[in-house]
Formats: C-alpha cells, structure tokens, sequence
C-alpha cells in the first residue's frame, strides 16, 4: 500500500474478509495497515475483536493497550480490559486496570468491580472503604452516604430511615438492600440480615461483597448448612479467597466433618505457609480429635510464623498437660514488654498462668493470671448486679405464674439431656462417661436454648423472656420444642436414641425448658465453689462466660446459680439430677450408676471405660476426659490459698 488514502479501501477489504471468517487474511491486511497508519483505529478495533473472537487473549489485551495509549474509546476498552485479565485470572493486572478505569469514569459498577477485586486480594477494608468513598463522593448517592455518616456517627434509627427512603424510590437499589443488612446484622437482627441480603443477590448476583455478607450472617446466626452453601458460592466467583475458604473449613469442624475441614485447612496452607490463623484452626481441630502431637506442632508453627501469637501459647496451654520450655517462657515475657495487640497480651498471660503453674510457682501464676483477667475484664460490659437481679424476675415470675403455665403440651421428645451449671465444673467428664453408652450421643455445647428465649422476648421487646411465657399458646410450645429438636439434627452423627446438649448457661431456661419439651432430662453438673470458681479465673474462653474475669463476679454468679437451682429443684422436685464432681472423682461407679437410673437407663462398662472413646470432645476438658479418673484436681485452690480471699469471704464453710 502506497498511500495512506488508501487505508479505508484496505479496511473495507478486512471487514469483507473477517465476515466470511477468513480471519487469518484479514489479521495480515489489518496488520499491513497499521505498519503505515498505527493509530487507525477502526483496525485496532477490529483487531481486538478478531483475537478475542480466536480466543487468543494475550494479542487482544496487546491491540486494547494501543488503543487506550491514543486514547481511543478508552472508558470501553479499559472495561474489555479488565474483563480479559479476569477471564486469563490474571487479578494483579485486572486490579491495576479496574482502578485506572474507577479513577477516570467512576461509577456504581467500577466501584463494585473495584471492591470485589479487593476482596480477591484479601483487603478487606479497602473493599469497603471504596464502595464509601464512592457514596460520599458521588451526589446521586448522597443519601446513602448520610446513612452511612449516621451509622459511623451511632444514630442507627436515622441511616435506617435513609437507606429506606431509597428504597421507596428504588426498590431494587442493590447497595441500600446492602446497607440496610448490615446495619440489620449490626444490630444482631440476623433475620431480617438475610432477607435483605437475599433480596440484594438476587438483584446483582456476581456481587462477590454481599455475598460475603450473607455467608457471615448465616455462620453467625447458626444456619451452618446454608452458610457452608453460601460460601462455597462465595468461592465459585472469587475462587482464591482464602479467608472464605477458611471460613468454610471451620463451618466443617463446626459441623464435626473434622477429615473435610483439616484438608482445607491443609490446601490453604500448601498455597503459603505463612498463615498463622489456619495453623491455628488446624490445631483446634486436632485438639478435638485428640491428635495431640498434631496438635501441638501446629500450634508451634503458628508461633513460627507470628512470634506474638497469644493464641498459639494459650492454646498450647489450654491443652492442661503441655510443659512450656524455659525458652518459651523467656520469649512470652519478653513479647510482654512490647508494643502487643491486646487480645494476643491478654492470651500470652494466661499462658504464662500455666507455665509457672506447671513448674509450681503459684505465686508467680497468680500474678499473670490476675493480669490478664483484669485486662479482659476491662474489654467487658458485664455487671453482677444485673445478672442477680435477671435470675430474681425468672424466679419471681415461675414462682407467681407457676399454677397457670402450660406444662402439659411442648414438643413430646425424650431425645435431649441438657447437662448445664457452671463451666470448668466437670460437664465435660460427665458427658464423656454418658456418651460412652449405647444409647447416648455427645454433641456439643448448643446455643439454641439461648435463642428461642432471645426469640420469645423479642415478641414484644420484653426485658426477658419469662414476659412472653404466658402468651405462648399450645402451638408456639410445640413449635419451639419442635425447632430445638430439629436445629440440633445436623450436631448427631450417630442416630442414637439420647443427645447431650452440654451448654452450662443453659439453668437459668430450665422452666422454658419444661415448657417446650417436658420430656427432656435435666443433669446439673456442680462442683465445689472454692474449685469451681478459681478453675473458671484461670481459663480463657474463646467466647462469652463474661462473669469469669473477676473473682467477686465469679462468686455472685455461683451464688446466683446455686440460688435458682435450689429454685427449680424446688418447683419440679425430683425431676433433675444433681451429680457433684467431688462425689464422681472419689466414688465414680456409684455416681456413674445413679446418673444411669436417673436417665431410665442400664448401666454400661462402657461408661466406667470413658477414657477410651475417640469421639470429639470441644471445650477446655478436651485432653482431660481422655484419661482415667483423677484426683489432682480436688481442693487444688488451696495452693493459691493466699491470693484467693475474695472468693473464701463469699464461701467460708468450703475454705476451711
């Protein structure tokens, strides 16, 4: 070709030649004309369009750079872009691309794209802060924008009434939807969460953010076979999301699927072994399934790759018979010295509890436990006061209302033992000798008792449950008795006729209980005060048992306890068993036979055999119940005598 005016004869030639699919001359005459005019674009375009037509990405990302470079339709080509680096899974590059096109044309979808591609690299907070810049930067969306001002600013009402006022006009806006679940889930509304999450994904179902949210609210709010879905759906559109994979793996665990969740885990760390959180998780599960060297070494290794793994040394710890080296004590005390994330502080100093009170220095292991006590129970909203006047309105209101409350319909299930009291007070021993028999499962510590209560109060907003009681008719008892039964289905395994649900907290629900299912026994698992109380100050819990964290808090709560099950042993006599730890430690056959002929059940050598079951055992007592029979552990405050005189001014006739 001579001239350049002869560029369009040309052209026109390679459009007659790329529609009758001669594709391979119509690259060399476009080719031709781009030696001599490089900026032509109808030939770089068609170019892009031939290679993408022969799936030969890398060339028409190559013709796509030469057009945005002379600026040419750049907004569109920045858009193609982006989705051939994600289509190659090339997301380094696509998050370089999706940001260079969010900068010059922003919009809703560049902000959503942007903020999924965040999440793909694991930032979180960058994903969240670009959909906010986008609000509070962009006029169309400035009532989003004061709903999120009010929501940073606490007024909760007022960002409700915004993202609803958008709504009105647009019921389909994906991000009010979203906001409006958040500020849902926020406020621990996880119902209502998931309607509007729903609703959202519906809406835009490649929004890899909302599908997150989702996932989260059905972890948390127990709905563990739809969050194990959600996720996975999660994984479908972001399949190198880590954190959603390891989310996904501790939903398995959760749901005792332990050989699934360790092979996640496991591929997660095989990506990089620099994660210390899933070497943590690995141990956890390990513990359950009482692999104790397994255990151990992932533990270790995540203090290999986070020195100041809190979690990792009480883990190590909170096995009860790991010997810290002197080396390792050396390296928590030190760590102390430094600038710590709280929480990991907090954990280092109960481990460091442990250790000297493994080597016998008691007053050595006061002083860290004390420490980290306190500094937990600073993090804290929990008044001992509340509680005891909480446990007087239960009582007072069965003691009033007894005569007229329906104990005759609820749910007619024999299937639950609740055994409940107070934590660190041998429950896991006594569930360990019961689910040695034929005919009993143990589950876990299930927190559903606690949520139909939550429920009944939220029927009108009461200040505790015990408000709704009345209203409830025969169909709302049967139909919460029924919910228990069913919710708890996914925790057996073993299609045995009896289930354990071990949650301690659950005493102060026993009248609810009666209520929603009559049939179900009651074991009230109790243990000196004096032990009982000093074993929950050294523990750490992952979760809850607020009250732990001070000794005072510690006694008022016992004696709450012990005032309501004096209570309901009171009002249902006879109709709960009462098995003391003391008793099961020094005479454990004729507990272990007395339990059984509470439960209607004939007695096992299997139970008396505990020791050698390989079933999961979750809370603290893991390593504990895997051996025989001891008595180490009686009257083991004594060797904190000296620094225990709160605790013997609440219990003097036990402290002596």
């Amino acid at each position: 070709m001579s001239e350049l005016g002869n560029a369009q004869v040309s052209f026109n030639n390679a459009l007659g030649l790329y529609k009758n699919n001669n594709l391979k001359e119509a690259i060399e005459q476009l080719n031709e004309i781009l030696n001599i005019e490089s900026s032509h674009k109808k030939s770089l375009d068609l170019m892009v369009h031939i290679y993408i037509k022969i799936n030969q990405p890398i060339n028409a990302l190559q013709f796509i750079d030469r057009c945005i470079r002379i600026s040419h339709d750049t907004k569109k080509y920045l858009e193609l872009k982006f989705k051939l680096l994600i289509f190659i899974n090339d997301h380094k590059n696509a998050l370089g691309s999706i940001k260079e096109l969010h900068k010059q044309y922003p919009s809703i979808n560049s902000t959503r794209e942007l903020s999924n591609q965040y999440i793909i690299n694991d930032e979180i907070d960058k994903s969240e802060k670009v959909v906010q810049d986008f609000f509070e930067s962009n006029e169309t969306y400035s009532e989003l924008y004061k709903g999120i001002r009010h929501v940073k600013a606490g007024r909760n009402k007022l960002a409700e009434e915004s993202y609803k006022k958008i709504l009105k006009k647009d019921n389909n806006n994906v991000d009010a939807l979203r906001l409006l679940g958040l500020l849902a889930f926020k406020q621990r509304n996880y119902d209502i969460a998931e309607i509007l999450f729903i609703r959202a994904i519906k809406i835009k179902p490649n929004f890899i953010l909302i599908w997150e949210n989702l996932a989260k609210c059905y972890r948390i709010n127990n709905k563990l076979d739809k969050a194990k879905k959600a996720f996975k759906n999660l994984l479908t559109l972001d399949p190198n999301n880590d954190e959603a994979l390891g989310a996904l793996g501790s939903i398995y665990i959760r749901q005792s699927d332990f050989d699934e969740g360790i092979k996640i885990f496991k591929r997660i760390i095989s990506k990089n072994d620099d994660r210390p959180r899933i070497h943590l998780s690995l141990g956890h599960a390990y513990k359950t399934l009482g692999n104790r060297e397994e255990s151990e070494n992932a533990y270790l290794n995540a203090i290999k790759f986070f020195r100041h793994c809190g979690e990792a040394y009480w883990s190590l710890a909170n096995l009860k018979t790991y010997k810290f080296s002197n080396q390792q004590v050396q390296e928590m005390e030190s760590a102390l010295i430094q600038d710590l994330d709280e929480h990991e502080r907090i954990q280092m100093l109960f481990a460091l509890g442990k250790a000297y009170e493994s080597n016998k220095d008691f007053s050595e292991s006061y002083k860290y436990y004390a420490e980290g006590n306190w500094l937990q129970r600073k993090t804290l909203d929990y008044n001992a006061h509340e509680n005891s006047e909480s446990i007087d309105k239960i009582i007072n209101f069965f003691r009033s209302n007894n005569k007229n409350i329906d104990y005759t319909s609820g749910y007619n299930s024999n299937e639950p033992i609740f055994i409940l009291g107070l934590p660190r007070a041998g429950s896991t021993l006594i569930e360990q000798i019961l689910s040695s028999h034929s005919l009993i499962e143990g589950t876990q510590e299930h927190h559903n008792i606690m949520t139909i209560g939550r429920k009944i109060r939220e029927k009108n907003n009461s200040d505790q449950y015990v408000g709704n009681l009345l209203n409830l008719s025969e169909e709302d008892l049967i139909g919460y008795g029924k919910k228990y039964i069913d919710e708890t289905k996914w925790s057996r395994k073993e299609n045995k006729k009896f289930f354990i649900d071990k949650m301690p907290n659950n005493f102060p629900y026993i009248g609810m209980i009666k209520m929603i299912l009559p049939n179900a026994k009651i074991i009230d698992a109790r243990r000196n005060p004096m032990d009982g109380c000093f074993s929950c100050f050294k523990q750490f819990f992952a979760k809850g048992q607020h009250f732990t964290y001070d000794l005072d808090d510690i006694a008022r709560y016992y004696k709450d306890y012990i005032k309501i099950m004096n209570f309901w042993n009171e009002l249902y006599p006879g109709s709960m068993h009462t098995i003391k730890y003391e008793n099961v430690i020094n005479n454990p056959e004729e507990e272990v036979r007395s339990l059984l002929g509470f439960l209607n059940l004939e007695f096992e050598d299997s139970c008396m055999n505990f020791y050698q079951s390989s079933r999961p055992v979750k809370t603290a007592s893991s390593e504990q119940v895997r051996q025989p029979i001891y008595k180490s552990g009686l009257n083991y405050w004594k060797n904190y005598e000296s620094d225990l005189q709160t605790l013997i001014k609440h219990f003097p006739d036990y402290a002596k």
